[in-house]
């Protein structure tokens, strides 16, 4: 059963601190309290502590940031009801055998997982198929509820769920500041008419953090 109680973001930041020194990390990432949007900074972080808890890893490819913010809000929404997480870029994840859940997710480019999101799902597949596993998609087109956004969505997980199917996905739209693009994907964005801004639903993100791995593949 999850654990609906909410620490301040004081408290949080202490117990995820506090448990730096305990061991050597296999990733880093530093999580944002999951009742604010959150800002990352890419340092280090495990929050909870392993003993006598499960550990599950939050490992993300993101471009401009959108796609590790929503990680790290789901990595500290899953320590706030009592699970031991570590939360970085994949590129940062070195073994995957002391983790007993992985999340994992990617921006799209392209119709597409990014390349390196497929090549680690690829290089991890038979860590991946061997404990509980959740794919997050962040993208900024096919937003609608009709069947043809719906089957362009579905379409994004295809070079990965090839190789490993999860037993829980999302889709979430992402944020796009032209801004932040570089030249060759502002005129992709263009013509495509991407729509601008931040899109995420923070709260649609926490309740996909509070349902998974929660029923045949109970954590504790």
């Amino acid at each position: 059963m999850v654990n609906r109680r909410r620490i301040s973001r004081r408290r949080f930041l202490l117990v995820a601190g506090g448990t730096l020194g305990a061991s050597t990390l296999l990733c880093g990432g530093v999580a944002a309290f999951s009742t604010q949007t959150p800002a990352v900074n890419f340092g280090q972080l495990r929050c909870g502590k392993v003993r006598n808890m499960k550990k599950v890893l939050v490992a993300y490819a993101s471009r401009y940031g959108s796609t590790a913010e929503i990680g790290h809000a789901i990595a500290a929404r899953l320590c706030e009801r009592g699970e031991a997480v570590d939360a970085c870029s994949i590129d940062e994840v070195k073994d995957l055998s002391l983790y007993d859940a992985v999340v994992v997710g990617s921006a799209v480019r392209m119709g597409s997982w990014l390349p390196a999101a497929v090549r680690f799902v690829a290089e991890h597949k038979e860590a991946l198929r061997k404990v509980p596993t959740a794919f997050y998609t962040v993208h900024i087109l096919a937003l609608g509820a009709n069947e043809e956004s719906k089957k362009t969505r579905v379409a994004y997980l295809d070079a990965v769920r090839s190789i490993v199917m999860p037993q829980h996905e999302a889709f979430f739209p992402g944020k796009l500041d032209p801004k932040q693009l570089n030249l060759l994907d502002r005129v992709m964005a263009k013509a495509v008419q991407s729509p601008e801004g931040d899109l995420r639903n923070w709260q649609e993100i926490w309740n996909w953090a509070d349902e998974i791995f929660q029923k045949e593949e109970v954590l504790r």
